[in-house]
């Protein structure tokens, strides 16, 4: 492990204190997380992690602020327009003139997963995704499971601890966004990976009935199962007016056969005769070159001085991997000979990429990795960027292997946020492993989050 002593708030010191034994534990082979197993399908954490109410109300203001200059880049820095954003971004002709034709008017709803590091005890925000298509959004399943133990749910009554349904405050967003007064269902839309898995909507099984559970009729399909005629949009044959996108934007790859299957979503959203969450100029502010938009010095006039103080504290150093010169700590540098002295303190990851995937850090690969990977990204074509690394304090967790031992473990903290602010959150992590970012798989664990702070959405138990 990269850092000796785990950073720990109080909460969290009072669950693992000695004098509770093997009650620092949650059994987690429970039949109460049943559910909970066959939507998540890793190992769970054998206690949730914890926030304290000051946590909360930080993350809430920070992320909501930050969240408001990410989706107002647009009008900060292309008159308003989304798809000459997308096209700055570097994002193909598809995609720009759907970003376009499914623009809404007026301020975005607020709506993201803010992926964070701790470091040193604070924040530190690596990327934010602000898409409808939020994996974890489940979580409250996990901890109505960890409810279920008694010695966690007295702790839990005696710190007056509770959670957030993120799904709950998703859909919240969604009804702010997407307003309807005609009782049809939701359709919920994934983009299919392939014809023969097309009508697999196993890994949706959870989500539905959570949405079930709080009151909104939802059936699932393929973008290929809509139909547009007449001013009237089908899916596998039901009339719908409300379509909740699982899909990303990426997906209009520029292809003819994507071109086709989105066009019957297209055309009804551009004619008015329903609505998507979230609307697909979303993707751009979770597109990591934004983060470099705000964090460079350049831009520091888009910001007023709460924002840029925001964003200074929570946004690390982050920059498009492009040669040339560019600014770090107020001075001009070289990116090149920047990428080569600070390689152990950078990564690389591709702009738009998701899950981990192509992300390449400087401290898990010696010299000639890196400048082979760096030399790629410059090849590819695709946008990337290099940020600052950040490192992330550990927590202890009961080991598995050993239950008197608490072994130390570096948290991943997934935040969601929504119209009722702190909207829940999860922790990854990959326990006796070093800082890794490859959290979707090798053996990485997931964990629930429960906080003292009572809020819209907020369980009280």
């Amino acid at each position: 492990m990269e850092r000796g002593t785990p950073v720990e708030n109080r909460i969290t010191r009072d669950f693992l204190d000695e004098g509770r034994g093997r009650s620092r534990a949650v059994d987690t082979a429970d039949p109460a997380f049943g559910r909970t197993h066959a939507w998540l399908g890793r190992p769970i954490f054998n206690r949730p992690a914890f926030l304290q109410s000051e946590e909360v109300r930080s993350l809430d203001r920070d992320l909501g602020i930050l969240l408001r200059v990410l989706s107002s880049l647009p009008e900060r820095l292309h008159d308003g327009d989304p798809g000459r954003m997308a096209r700055a971004l570097g994002l193909n002709e598809d995609q720009a003139e759907a970003v376009t034709r499914c623009a809404v008017p007026g301020p975005p709803v607020p709506l993201g997963r803010a992926d964070l590091l701790r470091e040193r005890g604070r924040f530190r925000l690596v990327e934010f995704n602000t898409t409808s298509s939020l994996g974890g959004c489940e979580i409250a399943e996990m901890s109505r499971g960890m409810l279920a133990d008694r010695p966690l749910a007295a702790f839990a009554e005696k710190q007056d601890l509770g959670y957030v349904d993120p799904v709950a405050g998703i859909m919240a967003s969604m009804a702010v966004s997407c307003p309807t007064g005609s009782g049809l269902p939701v359709a919920v839309v994934k983009w299919p990976n392939s014809p023969e898995t097309a009508e697999d909507f196993g890994h949706l099984d959870l989500f539905l009935r959570q949405l079930a559970e709080l009151g909104h009729e939802a059936f699932p399909c393929h973008i290929g199962q809509l139909d547009y005629r007449g001013g009237v949009l089908t899916a596998r044959g039901r009339r719908v007016d409300r379509l909740f996108r699982t899909f990303q934007l990426s997906r209009l790859t520029g292809a003819t056969e994507a071109r086709e299957l989105a066009a019957p979503l297209l055309d009804a959203v551009a004619d008015g005769a329903a609505a998507v969450f979230a609307p697909l100029s979303a993707d751009l502010y979770g597109i990591k070159d934004c983060l470099g938009l705000i964090s460079d010095g350049t831009h520091q006039d888009l910001l007023d001085p709460v924002e840029a103080e925001v964003v200074d504290r929570l946004v690390p150093w982050t920059r498009p991997l492009r040669l040339g010169r560019t600014t770090r700590e107020g001075r001009t540098v070289d990116l090149a000979a920047h990428l080569r002295s600070e390689r152990e303190h950078l990564l690389i990851k591709p702009s738009a990429g998701f899950a981990g995937q192509g992300i390449t850090a400087g401290w898990m690969v010696g010299p000639e990795e890196w400048d082979r990977s760096v030399a790629e990204a410059l090849r590819s074509g695709a946008p990337y960027v290099v940020q600052q690394r950040v490192t992330a304090d550990a927590e202890r967790f009961v080991d598995a292997d050993d239950p008197d031992t608490l072994a130390p473990c570096l948290l991943n903290w997934g935040v969601f946020h929504t119209v009722h602010g702190y909207s829940g959150a999860f922790v990854k992590g990959i326990p006796h492993a070093e800082q890794d970012f490859r959290f979707l798989g090798d053996g990485s664990h997931v964990g629930c989050v429960f906080h003292r702070l009572p809020g819209p959405g907020t369980q009280e138990h």
